[in-house]
């Protein structure tokens, strides 16, 4: 469990520094772009974002577990050119089709032309590899360089509304950046090895099968807030991107561990370890009930004081659609133990994608129902859906590897400690009358504390197994 430790010790650094971003930039980009920009920025990017859909693929989960399962550096490098070839012919296919497009826009096409350094850095990235090697060490540094600058970079550069056009090229251009930098240790792994048409042509049917719900999980990301944009307004985009980034902040510390165990559950299955399998689906899934049901009812808590400061004038509404999609971290946290770190490491790519699709077209049908009347409310509700519907999908179908009266009983408990730390957050919050900021982190200390106190009363098995690591280390 060593290095699995270390990799997700590393990646929930970066997690960190994502959550310090916003917290650093965007109560000074919402300012100076204003509800209106950015909408617009979030409008475009959307559509820009269903083509790094096409670019991309499926290739983050199949391309780490490939690399995971290869015995020797010749069968690494022989896998790797073969699949980053077919990355590179794939997304100069996209590409093209993207110039296609945007010789059609009229309105914001500067934008679009900006974006083409956000695509090229997609076409370009093999961040995979890494995690297939199971190396997330360099990948997180890698991705702290690039966001420090970043931040640096907007809050030197961007000083108003017509700034916009930079504020996305310095995103673009700094995402570019990161992905050229990890071609440098790459060359110290892997050997050039010539590689024929079929090594590369026997990608595409795999890559598909878990392409298909990679693409349906876009539906109710990217297509209903565009369907928001067209129906409702950029401004209401802007509502739900910033209670959407705010949620992505906590999903991120839950992603990560996905991210890290997917190669080493891949590497298990193929060597037919299942009882491995089983034992790192239990601890995990213990450790995701653990933080995802106080990070949902915490936000849920602090929503309407945070936003005040956090955003400012003009995105009141922020509050309500984050209350309501605070849960969505909570089925992320399952979607990541069921659906990836098992569904998609043991070849079961037919079950997920079945769970993704049943969830998108549910999204799909909600979004268009309501979104006329609610708003940015209503893809809200079309996210909930869509992300519980497919966890519980993937639960039911991932149900031999877990035993059911455990999770309950996990489920049982985490939920009642984080319903105190729910009620503990609005008391303070409605009691104690001092500075929003200074509030929120009053309340997040009062949740924290509450929560882990409950947790040590009950000698919780995790939290004490953590605890009797570090002390046989100190002694």
């Amino acid at each position: 469990m060593g290095k699995l430790a270390t990799n997700y010790i590393f990646t929930v650094l970066y997690q960190l520094l994502l959550m310090l971003t916003p917290f650093i930039t965007t109560p000074y980009v919402s300012r100076i772009l204003k509800a209106e920009g950015i909408g617009i920025d979030a409008y475009v990017l959307s559509i820009v974002q269903l083509f790094v859909v096409f670019i991309v693929l499926s290739l983050p989960m199949y391309g780490s577990r490939q690399i995971a399962v290869q015995k020797d550096r010749h069968d690494t490098s022989k896998e790797f050119w073969s699949i980053f070839i077919f990355q590179i012919i794939n997304s100069l296919l996209t590409l093209f089709v993207f110039l296609i497009f945007i010789s059609f826009i009229h309105e914001h096409k500067l934008l679009y032309y900006i974006h083409l350094t956000t695509l090229f850095a997609y076409c370009i990235d093999i961040s995979w590899y890494f995690v297939g090697k199971e190396e997330m060490k360099k990948i997180a540094i890698r991705n702290m360089i690039v966001k420090v600058s970043g931040i640096i970079l907007i809050f030197t550069l961007i000083k108003d509304y017509n700034d916009l056009p930079l504020y996305v090229a310095i995103n673009g251009g700094t995402l570019l950046i990161g992905q050229l930098i990890m071609w440098v240790p790459l060359f110290k792994e892997i050997i050039f090895i010539k590689v024929g048409f079929k090594d590369i042509v026997h990608h595409i049917k795999p890559l598909i099968l878990l392409f298909i719900p990679q693409l349906m999980i876009q539906v109710y990301v990217l297509v209903n807030r565009i369907v928001l944009g067209n129906v409702s307004g950029e401004i209401e985009v802007g509502f739900y991107n910033q209670a959407n980034k705010v949620v992505k902040i906590a999903i991120g510390l839950v992603a990560s561990l996905g991210t890290v165990l997917l190669p080493r559950m891949a590497s298990e299955f193929s060597k037919g370890n299942y009882g491995e399998l089983k034992r790192y689906t239990q601890i995990t899934l213990q450790f995701v009930l653990m933080i995802t049901l106080p990070m949902t009812l915490g936000m849920m808590a602090i929503a309407p004081n945070f936003v005040v400061w956090f955003l400012g004038e003009g995105f009141s509404k922020v509050s309500i659609i984050l209350i309501m999609m605070s849960p969505v971290i909570f089925f992320v946290g399952l979607a990541n133990v069921f659906g990836v770190q098992l569904l998609v490491a043991t070849n079961q790519q037919k079950k997920y994608s079945i769970s993704i699709i049943v969830g998108a077209v549910l999204s799909l049908i909600i979004n268009i129902g309501l979104v006329s009347t609610l708003g940015s409310l209503a893809t809200t509700i079309a996210l909930l859906v869509a992300e519980g519907v497919g966890a519980l999908i993937q639960m039911y179908y991932a149900r031999k590897y877990f035993e059911l009266n455990t999770f309950a009983r996990f489920f049982v408990k985490y939920l009642l400690l984080s319903i105190l730390v729910f009620i503990s957050v609005i008391l303070v919050g409605h009691y104690i009358h001092i500075a929003p900021v200074l509030l929120t982190l009053l309340q997040v200390m009062v949740g924290t504390t509450i929560y882990f106190s409950g947790l040590i009363l009950v000698r919780d098995s995790f939290v004490m197994k953590v605890y009797n690591k570090i002390r046989g280390r100190m002694l």
